[in-house]
């Protein structure tokens, strides 16, 4: 990779870094003090390199990508929760609770789209308010109670406008439950047939289980899946499969006084990489600039190892709420590569081949001393079917919900890792909401302890080496498997 290239990063980094020294860039954040509204000036400037290295979120704008949600330094997140003034729970529970804050300023000046402007003129003056990083909702004290509001909420709007009027907005009055558990309610709907009826309405916002015990009662319920899912036009089915069902924080003692109310229901947690790395990014500026260049690099070689021409031209021009721009292409291209090759991805991996999921939930990764990739068979002895290998089912719909298809416009392309796992790409997951996907999780199938995977599929298939996957060697040879970068290369032992 040319070393100008690189420079100019830096020059561009460096110029941000000046611009918002400047007294007319630090004003709009006064309220925030003075080393907040330093750092929220800094970070707003950032946006704009964010920006222009094709960064950005292309699908829920108000969701951010690396952009921080506030500008408080990690040391004092104790202090600014105890001056929220909402309840003394919250500072020795913020931690696991998975709760944030936010600064309405610095996310009208990231998302001028955004609601931000208007919360503000409608007396959200406050410096910073409590938020819930999962799902992007925002707490603001009111009068008796604590009332709440969705960033997170682009795409989910526009389909609503698609809908009859009457429907519309029968669905917004009950928004977070309509909009968090889509998926849930898909499942319950598409697979009827396959699981009880469930009486309790609490019950019925979480998406279906069900048990198999053996690879043919995998592959014959898989087969039923399918033939439900055909009868509803637009949908396919995709898969993931993890080694356990990691799930969200319990916030019952929040849900008490009024916070995260939708939270009696614990999602799995689908976080993307990204974001579960992110947090030890943003509490120092040098380690913030080095996160940004480290992808910026990854996205670089990306866009020369998958071309956005190849791709527009295997793409289907489709027209839906959530038709895919030529910036939603391209950052689905950048997030193949990085999410495939060892970088961290706002977007999750999904597969469209259910043998694909099954490997991956019965089968355990670790690095070893040389950080290369080893996996081991996995199973669980178990009672408990919550810490059993799952295979989890989303039921998407296109031109509705912000996935691609990598598998069917690979073809034929130097990145091979991917084709092989027949991969597809989840979008939508921000910093400011961050378990995004698991809005469209339609149904868990756990393994349990006498499953036995049969397929021959093998570690070295699903990543093949270098002598097969040209993009492999490729980041090699650009030097992206060094082991002092932030996000190495991942390869097999």
């Amino acid at each position: 990779m040319s070393l100008k290239i690189i420079e100019k990063w830096k020059l561009d980094i460096s110029s941000a870094k000046e611009i918002s020294k400047k007294c007319s860039k630090i004003s709009p954040f006064k309220n925030l003090g003075y080393e907040q509204s330093h750092r929220a000036s800094y970070f707003v400037e950032m946006s704009h390199v964010i920006k222009m290295l094709d960064l950005s979120n292309p699908y829920e704008k108000s969701a951010l990508t690396l952009e921080p949600t506030h500008p408080v330094l990690p040391i004092h997140l104790e202090k600014s929760f105890d001056k929220l003034n909402i309840s003394p729970v919250l500072r020795k529970n913020f931690k696991d609770s998975k709760l944030s804050l936010i600064s309405l300023a610095m996310l009208k000046s990231y998302a001028p789209e955004s609601d931000a402007k208007e919360l503000i003129s409608h007396g959200g003056k406050a410096p910073l308010y409590l938020l819930d990083p999962l799902y992007g909702f925002v707490f603001i004290p009111q009068k008796n109670r604590i009332g709440n509001h969705c960033f997170a909420i682009d795409l989910w709007s526009s389909h609503l406008k698609s809908m009859p009027e009457k429907l519309s907005a029968k669905l917004w009055e009950n928004r977070a439950d309509n909009m968090l558990s889509g998926g849930a309610f898909a499942g319950r709907l598409l697979f009827k047939d396959m699981i009880p009826e469930e009486p309790d309405p609490l019950k019925r916002s979480t998406p279906p289980i069900i048990h198999v015990n053996s690879e043919s009662e995998l592959n014959n319920l898989i087969d039923e899946l399918r033939s439900s899912a055909k009868k509803m036009e637009g949908v396919e089915l995709w898969f993931r499969g993890q080694s356990k069902d990691y799930l969200t924080p319990d916030r019952a003692e929040l849900t008490k006084i009024g916070i995260t109310a939708y939270s009696n229901i614990r999602d799995s947690d689908f976080t993307p990489s990204l974001y579960r790395k992110y947090d030890d990014f943003y509490g120092c500026t040098n380690n913030f600039e080095g996160l940004v260049l480290d992808l910026a690099e990854w996205v670089y070689h990306a866009k020369n190892i998958v071309s956005l021409e190849s791709m527009n031209s295997k793409l289907p021009k489709i027209n839906g709420v959530a038709a895919i721009t030529n910036q939603g292409y391209s950052s689905y291209q950048q997030g193949l590569i990085l999410q495939q090759y060892g970088a961290p991805s706002a977007y999750l991996d999904i597969t469209s081949d259910h043998n694909v999921a099954t490997w991956f939930a019965t089968h355990s990764c670790s690095n070893n001393k040389n950080g290369k990739m080893v996996f081991n068979n996995y199973t669980s002895d178990s009672d408990n079917p919550d810490d059993w290998p799952t295979i989890f089912v989303f039921p998407l719909v296109k031109e509705v919900h912000p996935y691609l298809d990598l598998n069917a416009i690979l073809s034929g392309s130097d990145a091979l890792r991917p084709e092989r796992q027949k991969c597809g790409l989840l979008g939508g997951s921000g910093n400011l909401a961050r378990n995004y996907c698991a809005r469209y999780l339609g149904l868990k199938i756990r393994l349990g302890p006498n499953f036995k995977l049969s397929n021959s599929l093998t570690a070295s298939d699903l990543f093949p080496p270098e002598s097969e996957d040209k993009a492999l060697k490729l980041l090699k040879e650009s030097g992206m498997a060094d082991a002092n970068r932030l996000f190495p290369l991942s390869e097999l032992a």
